[in-house]
């Protein structure tokens, strides 16, 4: 099904593209969120740490202290999804003769990203309109998730 607008024809109307779109900002601040989990995830436990600066009597940096322990940025839970996986190698590289399971995540874009762009290009003629990769029903689902 197309809909027209002054634009051309496009894949949906445009109730289902505002929620696409504040779907699509919910997708770009989730992968933001997924990527400081990264940051935090590589350090060694000993690097996450807080720490608040000391000053002398003319306002000049001398040295640091540790105030408290960084906590783990949340993750999206809509996008990341947990899997436990079964791995042979060590945390120092070192292969492991019995296997260890440890937990993995994987953000997972859920075809909004592809839906967004596809949804915001006008066509010339109602034939050339290709459907969305997400029904109307899946974007309605999926909003009422993350909004």
């Amino acid at each position: 099904m197309a809909f027209r607008s002054r634009w051309g024809w496009h894949p949906c109307d445009y109730e289902t593209f505002t929620l696409l779109k504040r779907l699509h900002g919910a997708y770009w601040r989730a992968l933001r969120q997924y990527a400081t989990w990264k940051r935090w995830r590589r350090k060694m436990p000993h690097n996450r740490v807080l720490r608040r600066r000391i000053r002398d009597e003319q306002g000049r940096k001398i040295g640091s202290v540790v105030v408290g322990p960084w906590p783990e940025p949340p993750l999206p839970p809509l996008f990341c999804v947990r899997h436990s996986v079964l791995t042979h190698w060590g945390e120092d590289g070192q292969p492991l003769p019995e296997g260890r399971l440890t937990e993995e995540f994987v953000f997972d874009d859920l075809g909004i990203a592809a839906a967004y762009r596809a949804a915001r290009r006008p066509t010339a003629t109602e034939a050339e309109v290709m459907p969305l990769s997400l029904t109307a029903d899946e974007v309605r689902r999926l909003a009422a998730l993350c909004l």
